[in-house]
């Protein structure tokens, strides 16, 4: 993020404090992380971290596939927050760090997974280390046979494309490739149908837009996440579900993004930037 949205991002928050009295109930949210590593710069939390966040969501919040993410929006009925933990990209550490934590706590995740990355394929490695401006052995892929264990040991796998681009910089033809080619990859290492899918980037009209959101519904996905920082409403469509991002959060951050505080950094992103209803 440059400082100046950093900067803003926190005037934002500051005031979010505030004027809104944050109230967790009946929410429903999705967090966002990346790699969880010891050491890595770019990872989202450590593993240490992670266990402090996964802690606190088990203690107070309901824990929920992101399949079932808007179901839950939609029957929202005043109880504790409903909370989906997702991870994006495919890192290797998720499956090294995150996933014996997850199965610790007994927490559903979702992994949105880069399929070329997990191609190993030249281009996509480079462009994910060009990313996270680190080398390549930073951004190593899990292996298929570690998604197929977390697969069935009940966590969801969705696609997150192929290449990891800017869907509304592409034409048609492209989106369409990105879409169906990481669908399809995924779909043939598991044996199942994926309806899930996230948006790389994800904010709206600047990384996707209205109809990069009905070439994913032709692609035969059911639901796409996007990365616009607020609870989800029923208002909101399936195929722009927005996301927190979370960066090395402490709890008390994790806490106030679960309980709205948050919530007016993405309605200044919704207006900005022209967010999907």
């Amino acid at each position: 993020m440059m400082p100046g949205r950093r900067w803003l991002v926190k005037l934002l928050v500051q005031a979010g404090r505030r004027l809104i009295v944050p109230r967790a109930t009946g929410r429903v949210v999705v967090l966002c992380y990346h790699s969880i590593h010891p050491t890595k710069i770019f990872s989202s939390a450590t593993p240490a971290l992670l266990s402090q966040h996964l802690r606190w969501l088990k203690d107070q919040c309901e824990l929920i596939p992101f399949g079932r993410i808007m179901e839950a929006a939609r029957s929202s009925d005043g109880s504790r927050p409903r909370v989906a933990i997702t991870f994006d990209d495919g890192y290797a550490d998720n499956y090294e760090w995150a996933f014996p934590l997850l199965q610790e706590y007994a927490v559903p995740a979702t992994f949105f997974l880069t399929s070329g990355l997990l191609a190993n394929d030249p281009a996509v490695v480079a462009r994910c280390a060009r990313l996270r401006c680190a080398p390549p052995e930073a951004v190593r892929a899990l292996e298929w046979s570690h998604v197929r264990e977390m697969w069935k040991a009940g966590m969801e796998v969705g696609a997150h494309t192929h290449s990891h681009p800017n869907l509304a910089r592409l034409n048609p033809a492209a989106i369409r490739k990105e879409l169906q080619h990481s669908k399809s990859l995924i779909e043939d290492q598991l044996g199942a149908a994926v309806p899930l899918m996230a948006y790389p980037f994800g904010k709206p009209h600047r990384h996707f837009t209205a109809a990069t959101m009905q070439l994913a519904a032709e692609a035969g996905y059911a639901c796409a996440a996007a990365a616009t920082f607020r609870g989800v409403q029923p208002s909101h469509s399936p195929f722009a579900v927005p996301r927190f991002f979370v960066p090395r959060d402490s709890v008390r951050t994790l806490a106030e993004k679960i309980a709205g505080a948050w919530d007016v950094v993405g309605l200044w992103q919704e207006h900005t930037l022209g967010g999907f209803a």
